[in-house]
């Protein structure tokens, strides 16, 4: 089980990374499809950084998962698959077609461009498949005294959780590691709770996201010791990311009370909530000030914050995956303890206000020194 489930997905996708990205580079570079501007630091100008990593996500993914999977059913053991549950198969194959219209659209983006009403119309589809499905958020937990949710709210809900999860990952695209780091914190959490509940197929794929992304993480944070060059994910990436991040969130959750214990769903979504949060207290600020929500631009996200208080990239990289780690672990903790989930999210929402408070301290008293 142990090498089917972790040990060659894991192997596979970090394999396949090392060996797809350096060759993405080459053809970005030929093709230049580069951001938009060169990076200059102390006065030195350092090559463009190509922005179409993302493509590599989606095959690696399906082949690290797809190949040991069908050496499960060659073998006779279908262990990882839940095969005997038709509901589960149909969940999964909407969600690959979804992901495989949200990497499409990001390819697209990437390239030529795509209008912001096409992208969104794209996008609300693929997220209306996973409810379609039968996956959906229909039970809170008691989460703000909500438990059982009727399809006209649940589905409508989870649509929304859906794009407003896909569309965090390419905002933190813009320090080097970030994207990634979150990500493999994310997917790692994911990994052990789908390792607890037996959900191995679900376990598969997250290991095979975290083999995949290391490479992603190594070469932006470290890789220039070596000579290697850095890459950005772009929308491809970052929706394909997201899309699937969400799919695992809301899986794991309806394992509360089960396989898991209830109420896991609030830790489900404390791997996202820093994104989740940032994204949408710059949404506020754009809706207050006047500005287009969709539209960025105003470089107000946490990482752009921290850098005006004062950090290098690399703390602020540093930073902000503490803050991602510690929120996982308090409302893992709380869950596990049984806390009200109305509290917790009391309690989330207080620190994050805090993190903001500090944030601001620091950034209003770098301003005074100039």
């Amino acid at each position: 089980m142990i090498y089917y489930s972790i040990i060659i997905p894991l192997l596979l996708a970090t394999s396949l990374a090392l060996f797809i990205i350096p060759r993405i580079i080459m053809v970005s570079v030929k093709k230049e499809l580069m951001d938009e501007d060169a990076i200059e630091r102390d006065g030195k100008i350092r090559r463009k950084v190509p922005r179409f990593g993302g493509v590599s996500l989606f095959p690696i993914l399906v082949i690290s998962v797809g190949l040991p999977l069908a050496c499960t059913f060659f073998l006779n053991d279908q262990f990882s698959t839940n095969a005997e549950d038709s509901t589960y198969f149909v969940q999964f194959m909407m969600m690959m077609t979804g992901m495989t219209a949200m990497y499409l659209v990001g390819v697209m983006d990437d390239l030529v461009g795509v209008s912001l009403k096409s992208k969104l119309t794209i996008e609300f589809l693929a997220a209306l498949l996973i409810p379609l499905s039968g996956l959906r958020i229909n039970h809170l937990d008691g989460l703000l005294g909500l438990y059982e949710l009727s399809p006209w709210l649940s589905i409508p809900l989870t649509v929304a959780g859906v794009l407003y999860v896909s569309n965090t990952i390419s905002m933190l695209d813009d320090i080097d590691g970030l994207a990634s780091g979150m990500a493999i914190i994310a997917f790692a959490v994911m990994a052990v709770l789908c390792g607890v509940a037996s959900q191995y197929l679900l376990l598969m794929v997250c290991v095979a996201m975290v083999g995949l992304l290391a490479p992603f993480l190594f070469r932006n944070v470290l890789g220039w010791r070596v000579g290697w060059r850095k890459l950005f994910f772009g929308d491809t990436g970052g929706l394909t990311i997201g899309y699937l991040l969400a799919f695992v969130a809301i899986s794991v959750s309806q394992m509360g009370g089960r396989e898991l214990p209830y109420g896991i769903g609030m830790a489900c979504f404390g791997t996202l909530l820093v994104p989740m949060f940032d994204v949408l207290r710059v949404g506020i600020t754009r809706l207050v000030n006047g500005r287009n929500v969709f539209r960025g631009g105003d470089r107000n996200h946490i990482h752009h914050r921290l850098m005006r208080a004062g950090l290098e990239p690399r703390q602020v990289l540093l930073v902000v995956l503490l803050i991602i780690t510690e929120f996982i672990g308090l409302n893992l903790w709380g869950v596990l303890e049984g806390w009200d989930l109305s509290l917790l999210l009391v309690i989330d929402v207080s620190a994050w206000g805090l993190i903001q408070v500090v944030i601001m301290y620091f950034k209003k008293r770098k301003e005074l020194e100039f």
